[in-house]
């Protein structure tokens, strides 16, 4: 009876709960979670895969408001409340990727759809005839950009509310040593939701066709996430909307595939189409040299000596540009020949290997001479080293890394697959680096001689040749150490005997990289010599700065084969993309800075200060092993380079490689390649990685290896 008591009690207690009385009750939510959970319902109504679309079940307590229309904007403010009153939960319940797909990006898609259908039906073909021209109805785009308009304000609003939240955070984390975790969650949690607003922002402005407006939001989230590939998509689908600018859309591509925290690889098909587009552009409108338009700039300015000098600079200007324009479709190109490969024996539909030494001597040609010519902006030659910088590490391999381990895994999988292709493409790529930074550094070298008194930072503060200069060498530098994702060093061993029995294709190989790997090192050489004075007369503080005292080089955190050296936090890394873990989005104080900015300037003038922290830095570089040819071996300065080295001397003594000879896989080894020598190479290789290493070598399996090529 007690038990039936307490029952009847909660039963009753229950029953005067609001809610059980229709009149209290109100569906629109008094709380964040009541709001989610109606949020659900609308949700529902929404979805297109949903069966029943007449939404009959669906719309109780809505009646005849439930338009499509009315829900969306319902929602919409269901979700501004939430995000406005609680970020972390927002964020835990995914709340701005609802905003943005049931509220926008829903109609938008199905708009689009419709535009291309009708293009592809028969009503369409009729409507574009009686138009005259190939347009969709005016009704259908007409909405598409009416939709985006009246949805920019709305996300401009929810950024400016949010950017808000910033400030008090930003003074709170400085007046406390320590935070609760719940305001770090909170702090984080503004930052990725303010990240995934300027995405979202900057699709509605690409779909209303405001290209730049497009192009400032995914500079901004690409600053406050950068280690993140999706915002390089999204900059380089517009940069690939003009075909000017094709070296920037491939640039753009690289950072999304080579994002350190969370690559983006949906890229890579538009990637690859942008590069077939442009081989398809110089096949069709490009000469085989420039001469002919160099004669034309010529001769015209001659004809039109007459014509007014404003007149004759907007001509000549002209013609630079489309001179320009074809030079750097060229230079794509030859990264595109880089990440197919090379053809060693003219088996394939690969470029020949004369074919593309010739080409490589052409565009280093053009660029020495574009270069003097002032051509390129300080900014964009920073984004073609980054750009060979990836297509260096990923040759052969179609724009994909591929480490040591890797390189065993596809040995262990298909045992006639010869790793020897990637190493001869990856040490191609990369002499390819070494010429182009040769004539960036001679050109440095050339104008700080010109001037008559002693260099100082004023007066290298505007030698563009410089910021990638450093770049350029930074990465070289990083090459030269080891890296457990370039195999191509062992073309680069300062050892004049192992030629002597080469084939010529093999031996053109191995020269070009010697002599690329001399002309850097003495060009390096000359910089360091001629700024000795200028060195000395520097102050303590200067012995420990770091690429992070220049913000230059802060938009390219987060890029892979960068990352070694240039990192937010200082640090070096040289593990894999999706192994690197770092903070993947900016501090508070980074975010103020990032949205404070109307726009965001890339390639802003260097303080005196940063200009000697480059020269600095630079100098550092030329002190390194491996820019000195007599100091520099590559019998693996690194545990990675060791087992780089190893991986070439098991493909020649490996029985079941069918090229048994072992012609195509014995460059840089000559007469020496005897298996006895070769097996006791191998063994000291090996020895040195177990020594120095053991839970790699476990990783690796070196035990395992050292018995099988060394003795068994």
């Amino acid at each position: 009876d007690l038990e039936t008591t307490i029952k009847v009690c909660l039963l009753l207690a229950n029953a005067t709960q609001k809610g059980f009385s229709t009149d209290e009750y109100d569906v629109a939510a008094t709380s964040i979670e009541a709001k989610l959970s109606q949020a659900l319902l609308f949700q529902s109504i929404l979805d297109e895969t949903k069966p029943n679309k007449n939404r009959s079940n669906n719309s109780i307590a809505r009646g005849e408001k439930s338009s499509p229309t009315t829900i969306r904007n319902e929602l919409f403010q269901l979700f501004r409340e939430v995000l406005l009153a609680n970020p972390t939960l927002s964020l835990e319940q995914d709340v701005i990727g609802r905003t943005w797909k049931y509220c926008f990006y829903g109609h938008i898609k199905q708009l689009r759809c419709q535009i291309t259908l009708k293009k592809e039906t028969g009503e369409f073909a009729i409507a574009s005839a009686a138009k005259g021209s190939d347009v969709v109805p005016d009704n259908l785009e007409q909405e598409l950009l009416s939709f985006s308009n009246s949805a920019i304000p709305l996300y401009n609003d929810l950024i400016d509310q949010y950017t808000k939240m910033l400030s008090p955070l930003s003074q709170t984390s400085n007046t406390k040593a320590s935070q609760d975790d719940s305001d770090d969650k909170a702090e984080q949690a503004i930052i990725v939701i303010l990240y995934r607003m300027h995405i979202n922002l900057g699709d509605l402005y690409r779909y209303s066709c405001s290209t730049k407006l497009a192009e400032e939001c995914y500079l901004k989230a690409s600053k406050l996430a950068p280690a993140t590939g999706n915002p390089f998509n999204q900059l380089a689908v517009i940069s690939q909307s003009q075909e000017s600018l094709t070296a920037v859309s491939l640039y753009y591509y690289a950072r999304s595939l080579m994002a350190t925290n969370e690559p983006f690889d949906k890229s890579r098909t538009n990637m690859l189409s942008l590069l077939e587009d442009n081989k398809k552009w110089l096949e069709d409108h490009v000469r085989d040299d420039d001469s002919h338009s160099r004669a034309i700039v010529a001769g015209n300015i001659e004809a039109n000596s007459s014509i007014g000098k404003r007149s004759q600079r907007e001509w000549i200007m002209k013609e630079k540009s489309a001179i320009n324009r074809k030079f750097l479709a060229q230079l794509v190109d030859l990264q595109w020949d880089f990440m197919k490969g090379v053809s060693l024996d003219g088996s394939d539909m690969r470029i020949h290997l004369d074919e593309l030494l010739s080409k490589m001597s052409s565009i280093i040609a053009s660029f020495t001479d574009l270069l003097a010519s002032a051509s390129f902006s300080e900014t964009l030659l920073c984004k073609l080293v980054a750009t060979m910088a990836f297509s260096t590490l990923t040759a052969s391999n179609q724009g994909k890394l591929c480490s040591t381990k890797g390189l065993s895994a596809k040995r262990s999988k298909d045992p006639i697959w010869n790793e020897g292709f990637i190493m001869t493409n990856q040490a191609l790529a990369f002499s390819f680096v070494l010429r182009f930074c040769t004539v960036l550094a001679n050109h440095f070298y050339g104008h700080m001689t010109k001037r008559e008194n002693k260099p100082n930072a004023s007066s290298l503060i505007n030698i563009r040749s410089l910021t990638p200069l450093l770049l350029g060498s930074s990465f070289i530098t990083s090459i030269y150490e080891g890296s457990d994702w370039f195999h191509g060093l062992v073309f680069y061993r300062n050892d004049e005997s192992s030629g002597d029995s080469m084939s010529s294709e093999n031996n053109s190989i191995r020269n070009l990289c010697t002599t690329s790997q001399i002309d850097f090192s003495q060009s390096t050489a000359k910089i360091s010599e001629h700024l000795s004075e200028f060195r000395k007369g520097l102050s303590q503080q200067f012995e420990s700065v770091s690429f992070r005292d220049v913000k230059e080089y802060s938009e390219y955190y987060g890029f892979f084969p960068f990352h070694s050296f240039l990192t937010r936090n200082g640090g070096a890394d040289s593990r894999g993309v999706n192994d690197i873990k770092p903070s993947e989005y900016v501090t508070i104080e980074e975010a103020i800075n990032t949205l404070s900015s109307e726009k965001l300037a890339s390639g802003s003038k260097s303080s005196d200060l940063e200009t000697t922290i480059k020269v600095c830095l630079l100098l550092a570089n030329a002190t390194q092993k491996g820019f000195s040819t007599d100091e520099y071996d590559v019998a693996a300065t690194s545990i990675e380079a060791k087992l780089s080295q190893a991986l070439l001397f098991q493909s020649i003594l490996d029985e079941t490689k069918p090229n048994k000879n072992r012609s195509n896989n014995s460059i840089a080894r000559g007469e020496k390649s005897s298996p006895t020598t070769i097996r006791n190479e191998l063994f000291q290789l090996f020895r040195e990685v177990l020594l120095a290493n053991p839970t790699l070598s476990l990783e690796q399996d070196v035990i395992g290896r050292t018995w099988k090529y060394c003795f068994y």
